[in-house]
């Protein structure tokens, strides 16, 4: 009797336990629509994916793959997903390492020639963790390079600092990294990774040109005002992939189904080993680097108040935008790709987490940037260089109605007057936006950084301390904050 009541009050508890997620999931769901309904009418251009608690409740298009034709993203829609491409060269290279093809540990001495003494110490775990001191590129992303020429001027290149020393983010040295996946392998970069990483977990519309994409399903990429920019397989190639300024450090064409394969294939063994995914997630760090947040093979990892694992990545052209959030011990997961990259959506899967982990958090809703506002932005803006920040508010408190300041325009007008040493003018314009958005973290970041370079440490801390007040996430505000109690 007693073992039946004891089995009984476990059935009980768990169906209370999948009742309160049920409800709670219905509620997050709810504000997450919500949510989306405001971005989607703000003009937001992508595909969004959501698995929440282990159950996808979201993937959906939005807005337009070609707006010349009206065809709509969808979630089968593909795009140039940038960095991401970052994650899978990590993989292939552990996934070599599980065959017994190379290590981790092995210097670039043994993959190259002629290396000058400068970079004789590059490891791949250096060049995994961007602690290479290599620079972030040697060209364009489609300036045509033969490997040869490639891998010279990379030698010949100067470091930023010693290799294994600091984080300085390389492409270039990812692009190291496919070159000698090619070379351990004796398969092309995309051949390699198809066969060991992506027909494994069941993603065939992932790839450069392997897939023999379906043109139609590409999405045109858009700058913020709609001009078309074009598709990335339109742009100049060396045959079926980028050249070497690009392949293996970004450019992979995928969808959000896709890598919805690609995250389901990484939480089990399929693909890479549990001693692998370890070292993926959680490389050696350097020697008094700080472990929160910290860049490990491919991601980013943070610990979060939960004390959980957020694992993320995002990548970009300025066209093209692409955000991979997974929070693997809560079975939750967010990915956004979009053919319009803007500020107002760029930070979309970070609202949205705050939405799933705090019941209580209202999202930030962008303003518009349509022709309107952008005008009346600039008028702000320029009676705030010219006449002051009282003239600045005065023309925003006589606004005429549906006509709003974009905070992003009046960021970056901000960061390049901060980059001239017009402190002055620079601090009155993120005053300005902490007036228009008091509840914007990142307008009191904004200001605390203009008071910081100015050296006006008590309004610095002052500043930074509402940001992270708004924003407890912010990680340069609680770095700032840090160094100035120092």
């Amino acid at each position: 009797m007693k073992i039946f009541i004891t089995s009984l009050l476990i059935i009980i508890a768990l169906f209370s336990s999948s009742y309160s997620q049920t409800r709670n999931n219905g509620d997050t769901v709810s504000r997450i629509k919500n949510y989306l309904s405001e971005i989607d009418k703000i003009g937001f251009s992508g595909s969004l994916l959501i698995e929440l608690n282990g159950e996808k409740i979201i993937s959906k298009g939005f807005g337009y793959r070609n707006i010349e034709r009206k065809l709509l993203n969808t979630p089968n829609t593909i795009f140039d997903i940038g960095s991401l491409t970052k994650q899978f060269t990590s993989a292939a290279i552990l996934k070599l390492e599980m065959q017994g093809k190379l290590s981790t540990t092995n210097c670039i001495t043994k993959y190259f020639d002629n290396v000058p003494e400068d970079k004789v110490n590059i490891t791949i775990h250096d060049l995994l963790r961007h602690q290479s001191g290599l620079q972030s590129s040697i060209g364009g992303d489609y300036e045509p390079i033969t490997k040869e020429e490639f891998i010279s001027k990379v030698m010949n290149s100067q470091l930023r600092f010693e290799a294994g020393k600091n984080f300085s983010y390389s492409n270039i040295g990812y692009s190291l990294l496919a070159i000698i996946i090619e070379k351990v392998s004796g398969k092309s970069y995309e051949e390699f990774l198809y066969e060991n990483l992506w027909h494994p977990a069941g993603m065939e519309s992932t790839g450069y040109s392997r897939p023999n994409f379906d043109s139609n399903t590409i999405a045109t990429g858009y700058t913020s005002k709609d001009e078309p920019w074009g598709k990335p397989t339109d742009k100049p190639w060396n045959g079926d992939s980028p050249f070497w300024h690009l392949k293996g450090n970004g450019g992979i064409l995928s969808t959000t189904e896709d890598l919805f394969k690609w995250h389901k294939a990484l939480m089990t063994e399929n693909i890479l080993s549990n001693e692998a995914k370890q070292k993926l997630y959680h490389p050696e760090l350097r020697e008094g680097e700080t472990n929160n947040p910290y860049y490990a093979y491919g991601w980013d990892v943070f610990q979060t108040e939960r004390n959980t694992l957020r694992i993320w990545h995002n990548g970009t052209n300025n066209i093209f935008y692409s955000d991979f959030m997974r929070f693997i011990d809560e079975n939750t997961v967010l990915i956004m790709l979009s053919n319009k990259s803007h500020p107002n959506f760029d930070r979309m899967n970070f609202e949205i987490a705050k939405i799933i982990f705090n019941k209580d958090y209202e999202p930030t809703i962008p303003i518009a940037d349509n022709e309107t506002n952008r005008k009346f932005t600039q008028d702000v803006i320029d009676d705030l260089i010219e006449k002051g920040l009282n003239a600045g508010i005065e023309k925003f408190k006589n606004k005429a109605n549906n006509t709003y300041v974009l905070e992003y325009k009046i960021n970056e007008k901000g960061y390049d007057l901060l980059s001239q040493k017009k402190y002055d003018e620079a601090i009155r314009l993120f005053a300005m936006n902490v007036y228009a958005f008091p509840k914007s973290a990142n307008a009191y970041d904004s200001l605390g950084e203009g008071y910081l370079v100015k050296g006006d440490k008590k309004l610095a801390i002052e500043n930074y301390k509402m940001s992270l007040e708004l924003d407890p996430d912010n990680e340069n505000a609680k770095e700032i904050l840090k160094q100035l109690a120092e």
